[in-house]
């Protein structure tokens, strides 16, 4: 599961409202470090929603948004980012996340 510390409250509080914007109950509870990721097909499903969850929090970033009182975006999800792939990695899905990566 995600782990989420004091230092990325805002990290998580950014996963879950993008989460919940994109939708999908495993989307949502992976980011918000309530589940895991059991089989490939979850995996793929958790990354593509990772990547919606990011374009619309890019458009926010360009559009100066605050998401409840968070200002700085790019930066909380920069590190959202950091421990997708962190996860993502360590638990075998590496290959999945680069292909999809790649795609962008």
């Amino acid at each position: 599961m995600l782990k989420f510390d004091d230092d990325s409250k805002n990290a998580k509080v950014l996963a879950m409202y993008y989460g919940s914007r994109v939708g999908g109950d495993l989307l949502l509870a992976f980011v918000s470090g309530k589940a895991d990721i059991a089989s490939i097909e979850e995996a793929k499903l958790v990354i593509e929603g990772f990547w919606e969850m990011t374009d619309l929090a890019i458009q926010d970033n360009s559009d100066n948004r605050k998401i409840e009182g968070i200002d700085d975006i790019e930066f909380w999800m920069y590190k959202l980012f950091i421990k997708v792939n962190g996860y993502m990695t360590k638990n075998g899905f590496a290959e999945i996340w680069d292909a999809a990566a790649n795609e962008r």
